[in-house]
């Protein structure tokens, strides 16, 4: 027997046209860090008067559940993230975007193998993504963070899917903007340290009698809350945090802004632009931290709650067609 390694492994996916029908897996999501499924029974202990044993072992709700991380090269995650994008081609480059919030995700079959002398391959069906986090910190890779649940996993397969390695670039800290205002006047944060823009699906389990598998997940609520961190050097943002520019206590109501994430390579679109950019429209400052620490500069941290996406919405710069996209 052979230890299997990270080096044989793959993690492939495809659009699913019917929730839980299984599909073939021949588009990658990124660049994969880590990916960690959790399988679960959920025993249903029976126990009965006279004795401290249990009398039987239920096996309940089966649950597949994953998570994984990617450094981000493409707007593929975006889709199974946030909804249906469109797509609008300049030269070889190709921006996908969502510009409102979706009333569903689409569903994605994942093959998660392990290609050697013997394969092992698992193969989940209709998958969702509950929430993903998209970060990017000081000298750091855009990276997204994901999780889900799968409705079943089948191991018969005998035969791994090759690794499909995506040869776009990453994208890095150096050209990363943080831009707060009023809609379409937004203006850079300054020196900023990181950030973190968490959507959150929210999901509800549908079950069923007479089937121990999630019949249906329907997405709930829909969350889009972000936080940062900049060099403290004026109350700029602090002041909106307040919702106001004197220095008096908080207001009731402050006003909502918006606010910008971006990051790209520098590159004119058309001649090899890649990008990503989240506009979060209706925000407001949940909370405000400006610790110290001796003989260091203050690091102020901002979290917030935002309504919806902004006029610009959420996009991907890349090169992949549309014909090619799922």
């Amino acid at each position: 027997m052979v230890a299997q390694h990270a080096k044989a492994a793959t993690v492939l996916i495809g659009l699913e046209s019917t929730y839980g029908t299984e599909v073939s897996c021949t588009d990658d999501l990124g660049l994969i860090q880590s990916f960690t499924p959790t399988d679960k029974r959920n025993h249903i202990k029976v126990a009965g008067a006279g004795s401290r044993q249990v009398q039987d072992i239920v096996a309940g709700i089966s649950e597949n559940d994953f998570d994984m991380t990617v450094f981000l090269q493409h707007g593929r995650p975006l889709q199974y993230l946030l909804g249906t994008l469109t797509h609008a081609q300049t030269s070889s480059d190709w921006k996908h975007t969502i510009t409102a919030v979706a009333s569903t995700v689409p569903s994605f079959s994942m093959e998660y193998s392990f290609n050697g002398s013997t394969d092992y391959v698992f193969q989940y069906a209709g998958c969702k993504l509950n929430q993903g986090t998209i970060s990017l910190e000081k000298d750091g890779i855009l990276t997204c963070n994901m999780s889900g649940k799968a409705k079943t996993v089948d191991t018969s397969a005998s035969s791994a899917a090759a690794a499909v390695i995506s040869t776009l670039p990453t994208l890095h800290y150096k050209h990363t903007t943080v831009s707060v205002g009023a809609a379409a006047s937004e203006s850079s944060v300054g020196k900023v340290q990181g950030f973190n823009i968490n959507f959150n699906n929210n999901p509800v389990m549908v079950d069923a009698a007479g089937s121990i598998l999630h019949q249906e997940q329907v997405e709930g609520l829909f969350e889009p809350t972000f936080d940062f961190t900049m060099i403290f050097e004026n109350l700029v943002e602090y002041q909106r945090f307040l919702g106001t520019t004197s220095s008096q206590a908080p207001v009731t109501s402050p006003t909502p802004y918006s606010i910008i994430f971006n990051a790209h390579n520098g590159v004119t679109l058309g001649s090899g632009r890649r990008e990503f950019y989240a506009q979060l429209n209706d925000f407001q400052y949940e909370e405000v931290g400006s610790p110290l620490q001796v003989n260091e500069v203050v690091i102020q941290s901002f979290k917030g709650n935002a309504e919806s996406f902004g006029s610009n919405g959420v996009f991907f710069v890349d090169n992949i067609s549309s014909t090619n996209f799922d």
